[in-house]
């Protein structure tokens, strides 16, 4: 994803630089700030002058203190003294008077008006000792002890304490706003995050600015989350705690919310601030996706500049390891749910079918999707509504899982697609809630580099186990259609590799621990070649079967696509790859048949995909090869259990297993061996007591003449 297609996404026309600060008009605030300042101007004219800047947590607030104080220092006059107070940084409860005079009382001595200054901090210290007399904090240490460390910290004149008399509070406070009244630049107090605050301290600190700060020259700007500081003011039972801030702040300033253009700039800086490869195109309509993202909820979550943070570090930090995997802009979506709607992000972690339906281990269960994820539509409407903003989650969440729109009676736009990366697609979903491929789950990541990159496949192939290895051969097919064939260099070898998969491990394994609903791997093999073939150049298909037909290494997708091609009286539009030129015929027999025979006498021949495909079709296809192929069996296992393991497979049960009977045309036990013979090799082994099942069974049909599960011996009727 370039520059460019972020600014389409947003609709930005000035994107910011890298790591570059928002400037003040990029957040639609330099006119608040204005507002702020021009407010703050009244400080000279009115004592103890507040104002309030308010929004909620990750508002922006601090930023904005930022912005108020750059407008006041650009004033052509003598700027205000500006002092920065956090009286969430202190700490301790009643250190929060000793440091706030602190503060005050040093920034006022550091100007270049120092006569002036030092008097101020004289006559503060001379007020503040009136404190040791009239406490008005109780609880709080001896105002008078707070006081000398300050005129210690910040006061150049000397003597002690002692040698001020106590006056009055009203006449020493009128000597301070004497001193105030003769500096010539007013004093501005910012005092940030008191929404941090414990309730007791917020108290405090509204009575320290009320109380002590209620002086000619100085002004003040709180900011806070106003729901915060009221709740904080109940506890603290303050009465009429709701009309009780109206009497300490004299303008109330609520944050405007982010324009939609702040969102814009907010976010494409956001997207830039990624890493590079975060945002590199894995899958088509990458750009589009995200694009619909922004308008299905993500703009209005989004609320405050602190969401955009908090959702772009979740991002940062689960993309690496979905990259490829997952699409770009359902990572985002996401992490989006994990900040934002926690809620919904723990249902859809406990409960991912009721946002998918089917999960990839349900895939032979009865219930339909949709009636899986109609089971949670209640539930998932008690996670919304324990969301902030309940209809934009909704939105979001109908544009990740579409099944979920369509349940809520809602228009689904998106169409759920594994091979792009969807989340709504359950093996992706599975992927994302882990935050890796695990041995079950099909990478996409790893199906591309198969396609694509020949020196990467050995090593691909190694990766696979039993669990994932049909569901890889199946995606391959899927992720060509997907990319397009134009990047797909080696296209025989391609093929070669595909087909040969079926005979290496772990393919012979998941072969024998088929299920009723499983598709063979020579048959996923052919179909994934013709979809590949097709891609690329599909007026290569009749050059590519025969040339699969003529490996050695390809045995069992050879096998059917002989059957295909020359017994087959009429097959599925997904077996048209096949070998069409009849003139052929004999020599791609030829071939298959020395094939089998030479994997026979390696020993490899029965460790193959499916060796009873091959030892079925080569006794029609080539009967005169069979009797070799039967010799080379017998000299590695005399005892021929795993031959007949192979031929007398039949039907297949999900509950019973594996039946073995043997052929109703006994001329495909007879092109091996005379069929006396074999049933006398039968009773032999059958006499061994050390046989157990499945070779007992299958032995037993022979002799028999009837079908048998392989796991107890029993009749296999239906």
């Amino acid at each position: 994803m370039n520059k460019n297609e972020h600014e389409t996404m947003v609709g930005m026309d000035r994107p910011l630089p890298v790591g570059s600060a928002i400037e003040l008009d990029e957040l639609d605030r330099d006119g608040f700030a204005q507002s702020a300042a021009a407010a703050l101007r009244q400080v000279s004219a009115t004592s103890g002058f507040v104002l309030s800047i308010e929004g909620a947590w990750g508002s922006g607030k601090t930023s904005t203190l930022a912005m108020i104080q750059d407008v006041l220092q650009r004033e052509s006059t003598l700027p205000p003294v500006i002092v920065h107070f956090n009286p969430w940084l202190v700490g301790d409860r009643d250190a929060l008077l000793r440091l706030f005079l602190a503060k005050i009382a040093s920034s006022a001595r550091m100007t270049e008006h120092a006569k002036n200054g030092q008097k101020v901090a004289r006559e503060l210290k001379a007020y503040s000792k009136a404190f040791d007399v009239l406490k008005l904090i109780p609880g709080a240490e001896p105002w008078a002890s707070m006081v000398k460390t300050v005129v210690t910290a910040v006061a150049d004149a000397t003597g002690d304490v002692s040698e001020y008399k106590t006056p009055d509070l009203e006449r020493q406070k009128s000597k301070v706003e004497e001193a105030l009244q003769k500096f010539s630049r007013p004093i501005i107090v910012f005092i940030d995050d008191m929404d941090r605050l414990f309730p007791l301290e917020v108290f405090e600190m509204v009575r320290i600015v009320k109380a002590i700060g209620d002086l000619p020259n100085v002004g003040y700007v709180l900011a806070w989350d106003p729901g915060y500081i009221t709740r904080a003011l109940e506890t603290a039972s303050v009465p009429q705690s709701h009309t009780y801030l109206d009497k300490i702040v004299q303008v109330r300033m609520p944050l405007p919310g982010l324009s939609l253009h702040a969102r814009e700039t907010l976010i494409n800086r956001s997207l830039k601030n990624l890493s590079p490869d975060a945002t590199k195109t894995h899958f088509p309509h990458d750009e589009d996706r995200l694009s619909l993202l922004y308008f299905s909820g993500l703009r209005d979550l989004l609320e405050q500049p602190r969401d955009f943070t908090r959702v772009f570090n979740t991002v940062a930090v689960i993309e690496p390891a979905l990259r490829g995997e997952v699409v770009f802009s359902d990572i985002v979506g996401l992490a989006t749910l994990m900040v934002k709607a926690p809620t919904v992000f723990e249902l859809l972690r406990k409960q991912p079918r009721w946002f998918v339906g089917r999960l990839p281990s349900e895939n032979g269960w009865p219930d339909k999707n949709e009636d899986i994820v109609k089971e949670g539509q209640s539930d998932r409407s008690a996670a919304y509504a324990a969301c902030s903003l309940p209809n934009a989650v909704r939105r979001l969440v109908h544009h990740l899982f579409p099944l979920t729109a369509i349940d809520e009676d809602e228009f689904a736009l998106s169409q759920i697609r594994d091979v792009e990366g969807h989340l709504a697609a359950p093996t992706r979903l599975l992927v994302a809630l882990q935050l890796s491929v695990s041995p079950s789950d099909v990478s996409l990541v790893q199906a591309r580099l198969y396609l694509l990159y020949p020196d990467r496949r050995e090593r691909i192939e190694q990766s696979l186990t039993v669990r994932n290895c049909l569901e890889f051969l199946e995606q391959l097919g899927d992720v060509a259609r997907a990319i397009g064939g134009k990047d797909i260099a080696d296209l025989d070898c391609l093929c070669l590799d595909i087909a040969r998969l079926v005979d290496r491990a772990p393919f012979p394994e998941r072969s024998e621990s088929r299920s009723f609903f499983g598709m063979p791997a020579e048959r996923l093999a052919i179909r994934t070649i013709e979809v590949i073939v097709k891609a690329v150049d599909q007026g290569r298909a009749d050059g590519i079967a025969p040339l699969i037909i003529k490996d050695g290494r390809s045995l069992t997708t050879a096998t059917r696509l002989m059957v295909l091609s020359y017994l087959a009286e009429d097959f599925s539009d997904e077996d048209r790859f096949i070998a069409a030129a009849r003139e052929e015929k004999e020599e791609l027999i030829a071939a298959f048949a020395a094939n089998a025979v030479a994997a026979s006498a390696r020993g490899q021949l029965l460790a193959t995909g499916n060796p009873g495909l091959i030892l079925w079709n080569l006794s029609r296809l080539a009967p005169e090869a069979c009797p070799q192929v039967f010799e080379a069996l017998r000299e590695t296992d005399p005892s021929l259990d795993e031959f007949a393991l192979q031929i007398l497979k039949h039907s297949f049960d999900s509950n019973n297993g594996q039946a073995y009977r043997p052929p109703v045309e006994d001329a495909v036990l007879e092109a091996y061996c005379p069929l006396n013979s074999l049933r006398e090799q039968a009773r032999s082994r059958l006499a061994d007591a050390s046989l157990g099942y499945p070779g007992r069974a299958a032995w037993q049909s022979l002799v028999e003449g009837r079908a048998l599960y392989g796991k107890d011996g029993s009749s296999a009727t239906r």
